[in-house]
């Protein structure tokens, strides 16, 4: 959780612009559309709501990469640590061999 400093370029794309993360995030997980997902995220920032996508698609991460889960730890996460825990992510999935271009 705490490596977010093993990938400068995922760090500060997840400090700067973690909206843009979070689409890029779930577009690779499952395909969605960045562009609406950074802007829903964004939104739902106003009323402290952007962790419940965020909550969501970190459970089809850990289910398409058959990682064990563990909701309270998630819902913890994606509440007060949300741009580590999607930085976590993007790390993981470079390491699995996904694309380690992140465009939106």
């Amino acid at each position: 959780m705490f490596g977010c400093g093993d990938d400068m370029v995922i760090c500060c794309f997840g400090c700067c612009c973690f909206p843009c993360l979070f689409g890029a995030n779930a577009q690779r997980i499952d395909g969605k559309n960045c562009f609406v997902m950074c802007v829903a995220y964004t939104l739902l920032i106003e009323c402290y709501l952007c962790w419940v996508p965020h909550f969501l698609e970190r459970q089809k991460f850990r289910q398409k990469y058959n990682i064990k889960s563990d909701n309270c730890n998630d819902i913890l996460l994606t509440m007060c640590c949300g741009p580590c825990a999607m930085c976590q992510e993007t790390r993981e999935m470079n390491r699995r061999g996904k694309l380690r271009v992140i465009n939106c």
